[in-house]
């Protein structure tokens, strides 16, 4: 029998939620006897609430955010829609998600849905543009700009497209066709335009939050915009992280120029450049300070303007397994330094055997038919062997550490956008050095912790 407070239906979820209860209450130091009277619940429950023989309900989460110093969301495990580990959105159903958006009193884009997951951030959308311009006039009355977005956002182009970009209060624009491609920071404004109505004029516009939404965002909104200042980082200045590694372990120019052995006018000198110190002092900074050298060093940014443009033209291409009767051809697309675990390709299909697997990825990936033919994948999941077809204009999702397949009986070509997750490096660090069987009880604790 359902109880109408509980979470919804779903058993795996259900048992998602008793796990992550059972967890908050081992981190809080409370045992079963200890949360019931926090939580003001008859004797025995919590026992048969965290073991799922009690669902979880609404009303225990508030009672638990209420009792104790977590959020509502410590406590909601999250949809998984994709419980084959791969998932596809039709042509058909994105057809059916099409709305037009006017702008300027007219029809300006239409928008369609392709695949999205609630395990990943993308948001990726097939638009077309409706608005027609004949010139590439960045200040044509025709275009409408947006205010730009949180989102991270790659765009590959389709047809003759007029793209427009805006930073430093200075408007540009950039005539784009068929293989083209750009990568745009947040809150950049942005527009695009049809250089002709005679023919397909479209993008494919990959939003996506990656390290900027979900916790971070909750958490910096709390704090304010003064603190959140604060904390940000120029990308390139290695002077600003030595710093902030300083001041995170209180240690001053001087104590660091003893522990590390370098004199302290160059521990003052790198403390105050955005340089990066020689390779062997990293290291003796890094070890003076109990850390990776990695922590010392920081990514640059290759955008201009605030977006970074590929031309299809000058791309790099690659055969992969090998030149050798290649089973794919790859070619690299817009991207960032920035985005280090972000990874846009243009995929050829050139094999219509099911066996040219590519290796399994940390990241979240994202699959569009760009081409006329079809294409078969196949994967593996928790031991199961899958197999579906894509047809032009499908999308799929595909979950990290999925390894797969794509054939295709005649050549045909996808879009392929890679984006990390939350299993950021630190994370996949720290769960390499959990003892034997602690993977296990970190994604679905089911004990005390004595």
């Amino acid at each position: 029998m359902s109880t109408p407070d509980a979470l919804g239906s779903d058993a795996a979820r259900a048992a998602r939620a008793a796990a992550l209860l059972r967890a908050a209450a081992n981190d809080l130091k409370r045992n079963d006897r200890a949360a019931e009277a926090d939580l003001g619940l008859a004797p025995g429950s919590f026992g048969d609430y965290v073991s799922g023989r009690l669902p979880i309900t609404w009303d225990l989460i508030s009672r638990a955010a209420q009792a104790w110093p977590l959020n509502e969301r410590d406590l909601l495990p999250i949809h998984n829609d994709t419980p084959q580990g791969l998932r596809m959105m039709r042509v058909k159903e994105s057809e059916a998600s099409s709305r037009i958006i006017e702008r300027g009193g007219g029809p300006y884009y239409e928008y369609r849905d392709t695949a999205m997951s609630r395990q990943a951030s993308y948001r990726p959308e097939w638009i077309s543009m409706l608005r027609v311009v004949e010139d590439d006039d960045p200040d044509n009355p025709l275009v409408e700009w947006n205010k730009g977005h949180l989102l991270y956002q790659f765009t590959y182009f389709v047809g003759p497209v007029n793209y427009y970009f805006r930073s430093g209060g200075r408007s540009h624009c950039v005539p784009m066709n068929t293989g083209d491609s750009v990568w745009g920071l947040p809150f950049a404004p942005h527009s695009f335009t049809a250089r002709s109505a005679d023919e397909p004029a479209y993008i494919l516009a990959l939003t996506y939050g990656g390290e900027l939404t979900g916790d971070a965002q909750r958490e910096l909104a709390t704090f304010g915009r003064a603190v959140t200042s604060s904390l940000a980082l120029t990308p390139g200045d290695h002077g600003a992280m030595l710093r902030s590694v300083m001041a995170a372990r209180l240690t001053t120019v001087t104590e660091l120029a003893d522990r590390s052995g370098l004199k302290t006018d160059r521990v003052a000198a790198l403390c105050q450049t955005p340089a990066r110190a020689e390779w062997p002092e990293l290291s003796a900074l890094a070890e003076a300070l109990g850390v990776s050298v990695r922590e010392l060093l920081v990514p640059h940014t290759t955008t201009e303007a605030d977006v970074r443009i590929q031309p299809g033209r000058t791309a790099p291409r690659w055969s992969y397994p090998g030149p050798d009767a290649p089973a794919y051809r790859f070619t690299q697309l817009a991207g960032d330094p920035l985005h280090p675990h972000t990874t846009s390709l243009s995929v050829d299909v050139l094999t219509a055997r099911p066996d040219a697997l590519l290796p399994p990825t940390y990241q979240h990936q994202y699959l569009y038919v760009l081409g006329e033919q079809p294409v078969s994948v196949r994967w593996r999941y928790n031991g199961e062997q899958y197999d579906g077809r894509l047809e032009p204009g499908d999308s799929a999702y595909v979950i990290p550490g999925i390894e797969f397949s794509l054939s295709a009986e005649k050549p045909t070509e996808l879009l392929m956008l890679r984006i990390g997750g939350s299993a950021t490096p630190d994370v996949r660090f720290a769960l390499g050095a959990m003892p034997d069987g602690a993977i296990g009880r970190y994604i679905a604790e089911d004990r005390l912790w004595y």
